[in-house]
């Protein structure tokens, strides 16, 4: 197998693509698992493979593994079989496209909602300008509480140092 470096943000997608392929019911243990990660990984990394021929995906994945692009079609279809017939059908509805269950649909759908679920993370990790107010007030509220303490605890420390003397 040929070794590659991955960037942080194909590791990213690398990861979560495991985390809902385990989620869905795939077993880690075949192909197929591995060669979704790859081609997610790349649709990621490579904007000519989500708009690209599927065909030249199975290609370079092929590569990678030292096998036919035939194989990795198969592997890839098997997984997905496995998850729409025996997975968690709730996470596998979320994911895939259960009426149109060709690998380059499966395979889009699988990317295109990772990258939906990833953008609404993100956006709800920002912070409006109602909760950044909101948190401004509670920090300023706290800091004050923490230096009127800081001042009785000096002014303690202070009267006992004058009564030592």
């Amino acid at each position: 197998m040929v070794v590659r470096k991955r960037n942080e943000r194909g590791r990213k997608m690398r990861d979560k693509t495991i985390d809902v392929l385990l989620q869905m019911g795939v077993p880690a243990s075949i192909k197929g698992f591995t060669y979704i990660c790859d081609a997610i990984e790349l649709f990621d990394t490579d904007p000519y493979y989500p708009d690209g021929k599927i065909c030249s995906l199975y290609f370079e994945i092929a590569r990678l593994h030292e096998t036919t692009a035939s194989r990795v079609e198969r592997a890839i279809r098997h997984a997905f079989e496995i998850a729409l017939t025996k997975g968690d059908h709730d996470i596998v509805e979320l994911y895939l496209d259960c009426e149109h269950t060709q690998n380059s649909n499966l395979l889009k759908t699988l990317y295109f909602r990772m990258q939906q679920e990833e953008r609404k993370r993100a956006k709800n990790l920002e912070c409006s300008s109602s909760t950044c107010a909101i948190k401004a007030q509670i920090y300023q509220e706290v800091m004050d509480l923490f230096s009127v303490e800081i001042e009785h605890f000096l002014q303690k420390m202070v009267s006992m140092s004058e009564r030592h003397y």
